[in-house]
């Protein structure tokens, strides 16, 4: 099961990425996410904000990742995992920006209106914009459902990690459970 939730996130993620990538004024979207504002790069709650989001996306002080690595192999290197799973979170995470921003052009040049006015953040990107932008095109219902389906995968996933994370816990406190 986890290999499907693990994996089917990505794979409706890469199919959202490349009808993103077809439709018109998608280009927008890229020179929004990928031309920095220097007036806002100066700023030190741009920086807060980034610094909370890196952290909260890799789930630093959260249950799971701690079971995670109290199972790891004896002679597993450490510095290997503590090197490739940040990286892997942020790669993540720029593949996850890259289909948001191709919409947000697509729904910005649809509309007339700047990218900055559309786009939202946390919740409200992913129940509010998401929907918005996948009612924009056609066959809205079947992107509607494969995206929610993703973030059905997500939510599975994250929920073994803590079911993991909670029995590990309860059987390492009351070993008599064993």
């Amino acid at each position: 099961m986890v290999w499907v939730t693990c994996t089917a996130p990505y794979v409706i993620l890469t199919i959202l990425l490349v009808k993103g990538l077809t439709l018109e004024g998608m280009g927008g979207g890229l020179d929004f996410l990928f031309k920095p504002d220097w007036g806002k790069i100066a700023k030190a709650d741009v920086w807060q904000a980034a610094a909370v989001q890196i952290l909260f996306s890799s789930g630093v002080s959260f249950g799971p990742l701690m079971y995670y690595g109290s199972a790891r192999k004896p002679n597993e290197k450490i510095l290997k995992a503590s090197f490739w799973i940040p990286v892997a979170n942020s790669a993540t995470s720029l593949y996850a920006s890259l289909t948001v921003f191709t919409f947000l052009g697509h729904v910005s040049f649809k509309l007339g209106k700047p990218i900055d006015q559309i786009s939202n953040q946390g919740m409200d990107l992913a129940f509010v914009a998401y929907p918005g932008l996948l009612a924009q095109m056609g066959g809205a219902n079947f992107w509607a459902l494969i995206f929610f389906l993703m973030l059905v995968t997500l939510g599975v996933d994250s929920v073994f990690g803590n079911f993991d994370f909670y029995q590990t816990f309860i059987s390492d406190l009351f070993p008599v459970i064993l």
